[in-house]
């Protein structure tokens, strides 16, 4: 776009038919940063008669972005009520970029029209931590008689970091539910440094609506392990009426952590097979510090509701699962749904120590069993040196998934798989083109090596 053109469209604006400065203002807008050389123009189109022109010229201004502050700045000490809402927007719009501009929000967030203060909030919203001073007239928002300008300020709060946790941790007592559920998905965006709502989060969880109960469980994941303390509640929100709710309670058990392990342990023993499943989901959303359920886990193996999950979990703890691997092996024999998928996911996480028990599977199982003993050798990979006599009988397999299969695997070990070069070499000539492929490409990196 040339200055010429913004030009051309900056005398539009002039225009006294108003659907030719409505479509100058608009293609102002489309064009953005490039056509700051329009921002005083577009500003003084904030006063036209036309509400229509006065909304176009605000979305350019905030599209155009930093370089239209100083003239929004002008437009809030001068305009009427719907000019100045404008310009807010056109501020929201321009985000962080606006922080000249804080002042002038303080000055409107005290504005005695309600809609405007709510505007004025999102605006310093956008604005994020930069605007920190807005911090004080914001916790006296959350006092204001209006239920959007309280919920507005505990939106903004959000964005401003640790030093907003106290008021929003008061705005979770809120007589309106709305108010409550804003002040927890703030507190869910501070995040780490909001550990000092964690108690009146707790509150919100066990007593609360069911949308601020969801929203204080997510809340509490999302701080982690400093809400350690509410793992109890969290631990009851698994068996919670809604869906919604016990989910969100799973997850954040999962982020908090360490310190959930052994109430989720107890939990696999519920009733409710639903609430076993969130208690199960956790423990693998832990992973490797969950390694004291294994052997609860172990036992869920032989539970059709609740061994793909186990198994799962399994996996995402790893090497320390070692104990599993005959159970693990066992559910390889599954043939149904993701159950012997994820075994041999499992096991391939649990690494070297799996490798014999899927050596021996891979030479005395099924078909199936040995699908997946390949493919979770194949997934241990160097480590795998255990399974290269039974990598190279599987060379002759009769299923060509599991021959191209354990030639990737192979391969996959690298310099120590020498003794498979003869085999690989016939495999050359297979029939398969998958297995052709595979043993060229690991013999290359057997020799290569």
């Amino acid at each position: 776009m040339t200055s010429g053109e913004v030009e051309r469209l900056v005398e539009r604006l002039k225009d006294k038919d108003a659907g030719v400065r409505r479509s100058a203002a608009e293609a102002l807008g489309k064009i953005g940063p490039e056509a700051s050389s329009a921002v005083s123009s577009l500003a003084k189109a904030l006063h036209d008669k036309d509400k229509e022109v006065v909304f176009d010229a605000a979305f350019a201004l905030g599209r155009i972005g930093g370089a239209a502050v100083p003239s929004l700045i002008a437009t809030l000490k001068e305009g009427d009520r719907y000019v100045r809402r404008r310009a807010l927007e056109s501020l929201r719009m321009v985000g962080r970029e606006a922080v000249a501009a804080v002042p002038a929000l303080i000055s409107e967030l005290k504005d005695t029209f309600s809609e405007l203060r709510c505007y004025a909030a999102e605006a310093v919203r956008k604005i994020g931590r930069a605007a920190k001073d807005a911090i004080p007239v914001l916790v006296e928002m959350l006092k204001d008689e209006k239920v959007d300008v309280r919920r507005a300020a505990a939106e903004a709060l959000g964005d401003m970091g640790p030093d907003a946790v106290l008021p929003l941790g008061a705005a979770l007592r809120d007589d309106d539910p709305n108010v409550r559920f804003d002040a927890a998905f703030a507190l869910g965006k501070i995040g780490k440094g909001a550990g000092g709502a964690v108690p009146a989060l707790i509150e919100c969880v066990e007593e609360d609506t069911e949308a601020v109960r969801f929203m204080a469980a997510e809340a509490l994941g999302k701080i982690g392990p400093a809400a350690e303390v509410a793992v109890p509640a969290l631990t009851r929100a698994l068996k919670d009426p809604d869906n919604a709710v016990r989910a969100a309670a799973a997850k954040s058990l999962g982020r908090i952590g360490m310190g959930a392990v052994p109430a989720l342990i107890r939990t696999l023993k519920d009733n409710d097979v639903r609430v076993a499943r969130r208690a199960v989901m956790a423990l693998g959303s832990i992973g490797p510090d969950a390694r004291d359920a294994v052997p609860a886990l172990i036992e869920l193996l032989d539970k059709e509701a609740l061994c793909s999950h186990a198994a799962e979990a399994l996996r995402n703890i790893g090497p320390d699962a070692r104990d599993a691997i005959p159970a693990l092996v066992e559910a390889m024999k599954d043939e149904k749904g993701d159950v012997s998928r994820m075994a041999a996911e499992a096991l391939a996480a649990i690494g070297r120590e799996a490798v014999t028990s899927l050596a021996r599977a891979l030479d005395k199982g099924n078909g199936h069993v040995r699908r997946r003993a390949v493919t979770a050798i194949r997934g241990i990979g160097k480590d795998a040196k255990g399974a290269i006599a039974a990598l190279i009988t599987s060379l002759k397999d009769e299923d060509e998934y599991i021959r191209f299969t354990a030639a990737e695997a192979l391969g996959r070990i690298g310099s120590a798989a020498k003794e498979a070069i003869p085999a690989l070499t016939e495999a050359l000539r297979d029939e398969d083109e998958d297995v052709r492929y595979w043993a060229g490409e690991s013999l290359w990196k057997i020799r290569g090596e």
